[in-house]
């Protein structure tokens, strides 16, 4: 029989306390790690893919890839294979340069390529034999294509996010224009415009995702944010963003209806920023609302500013937006003097014209008209114009 003192159970706590604190940060790191992997994985993405060739047309095997971004000065490298095909994946929508060398060949550079979500820029590079003095040529303009050819979907810029109009200046907006979108009925009502539907399926399976990540409110099954005034993000901010409708592939996420990429912006090696304010007033124009007989007073009023630029060069970058939304709307109140009720004529059906104004033989009811009269009236002394606002910003 062992009989053990309490400074060895403790010492045995202890150390059976370090040893799960261990493992607890091992796993942790594992997460980390494996998340990233995942996180790296979307449908946020570009990517570059080609052919390295000699002047006769056969393959350059191990020909160096050099991939820059323009806006941060990134650098991604590939190398061919035994065909002289190369692959540079998972680059974040931008504009880039790319260089092709080759032992004892010229480098040769591709123009400018812009690279969006869910496209994969096509190179071919030739390069020729080096003479006594290198010479750099520059190949044929890329093709661009879709990364996975079944899908259906479409791809909204920054300009189009810039350059299209916006009652309101909420980018989900513009998936109005791509097809098969619509507005849910099923969830539309004054403050809102409604779920997005695609393909006639409901709004609440359209699946949103940000930079890669999951955006969407999982109580709600709706956008995080929902559809409420004015917006989650600033049109500002966002670069831009991917709408898959059908044949997405399994990256992308859960989704019965459509799969939307949005990608915001970052900072690049330069500073830059912007600044916007826009007005809208009923003064300046508008039909009055119906039912109510005058235009009552409304404005709506954005404005805000972005920024961003190097921390260090062609390393950690910044940017930052704001964006705030004055909304004013009055509420009208009115009511209108109305007639009593009318009933059909006694053992007759109802046919048009065949109605009279209170009929006291039926049901022994009496004639109220003025009654009702004298409470419209008095209801029409406490209506009017109350002024309402609505206050919105968001930071980034």
């Amino acid at each position: 029989m062992c009989h053990r003192s309490a400074p060895f159970l403790a010492t045995i706590r202890k150390v059976s306390l370090a040893v799960a604190f261990r493992l607890f940060l091992c796993e942790l790191l594992f997460l980390i790690f494996v998340s990233c992997g995942i996180w790296a994985q979307d449908a946020s993405t570009g990517a570059l893919r080609g052919t390295v060739w000699d002047a006769q047309g056969a393959a350059i095997t191990n020909a160096d890839i050099v991939v820059i971004s323009v806006e941060t000065g990134t650098r991604y490298h590939a190398a061919t294979d035994s065909a002289g095909r190369f692959a540079v994946d998972l680059l974040p929508p931008g504009q880039y340069a790319v260089r092709a060398e080759a032992e004892a060949m010229s480098p040769e550079i591709s123009p400018m390529i812009r690279v969006g979500i869910g496209e994969a820029a096509l190179l071919t590079f030739k390069l020729k034999v080096a003479g006594p003095q290198e010479t750099i040529t520059v190949s044929d303009a890329p093709r661009t294509v879709e990364m996975d050819p079944s899908a259906l979907s479409a791809l909204v810029d920054e300009r189009a996010i810039k350059d299209l109009p916006l009652n309101g200046r909420r980018f989900t907006d513009l998936l109005l224009l791509m097809p098969g979108g619509t507005e849910d009925p099923r969830g539309l009502e004054s403050g809102s415009n409604g779920d997005l539907s695609y393909g006639g399926i409901r709004g609440y399976n359209t699946s949103f995702l940000v930079d890669g990540g999951d955006d969407n409110n999982g109580f709600y099954a709706q956008a995080a944010g929902r559809y409420r005034a004015p917006y989650q993000f600033s049109n500002e901010v966002v670069q831009e963003f991917r709408v898959s409708s059908s044949g997405y592939g399994s990256e992308s996420g859960r989704a019965g209806g459509a799969v939307v990429n949005v990608v915001t912006k970052s900072g690049t090696n330069h500073w830059h920023g912007s600044t916007f304010y826009y007005l809208r007033d009923s003064a300046l124009g508008g039909a009055a609302p119906a039912f109510v007989g005058f235009n009552p007073s409304d404005q709506q009023q954005q404005f805000g500013a972005t920024i961003g630029g190097p921390i260090q060069r062609n390393k950690t970058f910044v940017f930052a937006g704001y964006d705030q939304h004055i909304f004013q709307v009055p509420a009208v109140v009115q009511f209108e003097n109305g007639s009593t009720l009318v009933v059909p004529r006694l053992g007759t059906y109802p046919t048009p014209g065949d109605y009279e104004i209170c009929n006291p033989a039926i049901g022994g009811q009496a004639c109220d008209q003025a009654l009702v009269f004298a409470s419209a009236a008095q209801l029409s002394t406490m209506g009017g114009t109350f002024p309402g606002q609505s206050l919105g910003d968001t930071g980034f």
